[in-house]
């Protein structure tokens, strides 16, 4: 097959917008349709050499997969490789053990079933996840696989027939793209059914091509080519999270693509700009930068948090060094037949694969048991210090190995998420503790206070009601490392109905010492050892968790005015891109708050937010002022005081009391409890007195 320098300048076109979208500029709010337009450049080439090598009788199986080999194979290997050890030292063990089956899913060419199966490709937990982006490799690798079976089995047809029975399955494909996309969005954008129609667009291109261009005008060409270029332009700049796709949308970044492989041309401008040395050169390196980008991007998040405008741009800058120096070293050579023969290819292939399998099958059931995580320890050293460094954990284990060493007696309770963590001791002369998680779910709730109350008897219980609570489409899945935990708290409440069975809790942290053990103890010693705070003042580069739960975050981590501004738009989606209120989540939240309020003294507390992206609330999505109405009248339909407000100025904090759009300081959250704590702790001192 002839080279075209101009399919390389549209992986380009493809790659940019792509890792821009990733890095979350918002300009490029639909730049992951350059996937599509990968779908079409590799259904156009592929098709294209199946059917000049059939024409010439030339075609093998095995050298058709063993050329897909050399192409997917040696940088992908090393680029899961590089986020091994990483991972080992970065993440929490339960996200490891997530991030370890992801592993297996990519070594079997699954991991598009994986991330469907694990939450939508807009979540805003994904941005946080290595390897997400190898679900459209694994799609790819499935067409690969049952794509030239089908042109040899349908080659004696002939040609007219094949496009036939190719139109058939694109229209197939594409009617269930369309409905998948109002109606089962997350299996649509992962799954090969319906996404296998963009594939077949490039194949409908390649068909075409062989058999013959009708010849077109200079001026019909430069027409279509730019056409192609501003439809795709437009998907890339017009489209959002909230577009259906994949489906009609998903039309205008595909055709777009197919212009430009039929019209542009050396002799068009949209040609001459493709065939350009810096877009050719960013094409070439494009699927290295693609391997690159996610793993890149999402471990800085996990490590820093909240990147900066300039840090972006370094990581997007170390993302192309790493594609170019991966290009040289790894693609040119293992495509090489004499640098790197047939069998070396698959010698080194199946070692690779076999270590994914091994680290990724181990690591996933080591990790699957709080047993290995670290939060032991540092539970314990909490009881030893006035603080401890916020290491890789799973804040769920860690509140339950904690609870399991408490050796306090706290008259208040604090539960819910990081919204409700800065309730400190500093907010009532009565002791407290706050036993917040990070986008708390009901399932958070319940689970953690049964474990609390199975040892304490605190006399106030403050819960956190965020606005998600209520909704099925949350996507707050983390209370499932203390899933046990869960069932079994939520058994006790009587809350349990057919609507939503109990099942079979995913971990048990009672397992004995196996050949996993070592594994364990060595992530134990490399990952969590010095977690001791002398101090409970804030620290530069580590958060700290104080001895009565609340948080010190990082002063690193305090945005600029500008920055909170920028992440207004993320945080008005956090957990609310999609909202259906659920019957369900509402009855077992009553359920809770009956059996905690039974023995218990109980309010609900509505943290702010800060005051300009209330306004936006207010002005563009009033679920949120809704849920506030929703959790007052709860409140008042079981005689439960509701603290504080959604609005910041009904507290009286303002922009100075946030450390970003959702987060309120200590100071404002004691202002949101104080008087209701210190009514009681004067109760409490008359009480005494009699």
């Amino acid at each position: 097959m002839k080279y075209r320098a101009e399919i390389d300048g549209l992986r380009a076109v493809a790659i940019l917008p792509v890792v821009l979208f990733h890095a979350g500029f918002e300009t490029f709010s639909g730049g992951f349709v350059g996937v599509d337009v990968f779908f079409v450049i590799s259904g156009y080439l592929i098709t294209s050499i199946i059917l000049s090598e059939k024409a010439a009788g030339t075609f093998s199986l095995i050298d058709f997969y063993e050329r897909r080999a050399r192409r997917i194979l040696p940088a992908l290997l090393l680029v899961v490789a590089v986020c091994i050890p990483v991972a080992w030292l970065w993440l929490p063990a339960y996200d490891l053990a997530r991030f370890s089956r992801s592993v297996v899913a990519v070594a079997f060419f699954a991991s598009n079933v994986f991330f469907w199966l694990d939450g939508g490709y807009f979540a805003a937990a994904n941005e946080l996840k290595p390897l997400l982006h190898t679900w459209s490799l694994a799609v790819e690798e499935q067409f690969y696989l049952l794509f030239p079976l089908f042109i040899m089995l349908a080659w004696k047809w002939g040609r007219r027939r094949m496009v036939v029975l190719l139109a058939i399955a694109a229209f197939a494909s594409f009617t269930a793209a369309q409905w998948g996309a109002h109606h089962g969005p997350v299996a649509a954008f992962f799954l090969l059914p319906t996404r296998g129609w963009e594939l077949a667009i490039g194949a409908f291109l390649a068909f075409y091509s062989i058999g013959g261009q009708a010849a077109l005008g200079s001026t019909t060409r430069q027409v279509a080519s730019a056409l192609g270029l501003l439809m795709i332009a437009c998907a890339v700049f017009a489209y959002d999270k909230d577009t259906p796709f994949p489906g009609l949308s998903a039309l205008v970044p595909t055709l777009g693509a197919a212009l430009i492989i039929l019209f542009a041309t050396p002799s068009t401008l949209v040609g001459r700009l493709l065939v350009s040395k810096p877009i050719v050169g960013i094409g070439l390196i494009s699927y290295s930068a693609y391997l690159w980008h996610q793993p890149v991007l999402a471990f800085a998040r996990i490590r820093y948090g909240h990147l900066t405008e300039l840090v972006t741009f370094v990581l997007i800058a170390s993302v192309f060094i790493l594609a170019l120096v991966s290009r040289h070293l790894v693609e040119e050579p293992a495509r090489d037949r004499e640098r790197f023969p047939t069998r070396s290819l698959f010698r080194w292939s199946t070692v690779g694969t076999l270590v994914l399998l091994t680290f990724g099958s181990a690591s996933a059931l080591a990790f699957s048991s709080s047993r290995f995580g670290g939060e032991p320890q540092l539970a314990i050293a909490l009881t030893r210090h006035p603080a401890v460094f916020v290491s890789n954990m799973d804040e769920r284990r860690f509140i339950k190995h904690r609870l399991e060493v408490e050796t306090l007696d706290p008259a208040v309770l604090v539960l819910g998420s990081s919204r409700i963590m800065q309730i400190g001791q500093t907010a009532s002369r009565l002791s407290l503790l706050n036993l917040g998680v990070s986008g708390a779910s009901i399932e958070d709730d319940i689970a953690i206070a049964g474990l609390a109350l199975k040892k304490l008897k605190p006399k106030i219980i403050l819960i956190g009601a965020d606005p998600w609570l209520l909704n099925a489409h949350a996507g707050q899945a983390r209370w499932r490392s203390i899933s046990h935990e869960y069932f079994t708290a939520r058994a006790a409440l009587g809350a349990a109905d057919a609507s939503r069975p109990p099942t079979q809790p995913e971990h048990s942290d009672d397992a004995k010492p196996d050949l996993l053990s070592p594994l364990g103890v060595l992530y134990q010693r490399t990952n969590v050892a010095k977690v001791g705070a002398d101090d409970d003042t804030p620290s530069i580069l580590k958060a700290k968790i104080r001895r009565d739960g609340s948080r010190v975050p990082e002063t690193a981590s305090a945005l600029t005015d500008e920055a909170m501004v920028r992440d207004f738009d993320a945080l008005l989606d956090y957990s609310m891109h999609r909202y259906r209120f659920s019957p369900k989540l509402k009855h077992e939240l009553e359920a809770f708050l009956d059996y905690v309020a039974a023995k218990h003294e109980v309010a609900l507390v509505l943290s702010p937010y800060h005051p300009r992206l209330y306004d936006r609330m207010k002005a563009e999505r009033p679920v949120f002022i809704a849920m506030e109405r929703q959790f007052r009248a709860l409140g008042a339909s079981r005689q439960i005081k509701v603290l504080g407000s959604y609005d910041p100025t009904t507290v009286g904090c303002d922009d100075v009391d946030f450390y970003d759009g959702m987060h309120p300081n200590e100071r404002c959250m004691k202002r949101v409890v104080r008087d209701y704590l210190a009514t009681h702790a004067r109760t409490d001192a008359q009480g005494e007195k009699l």
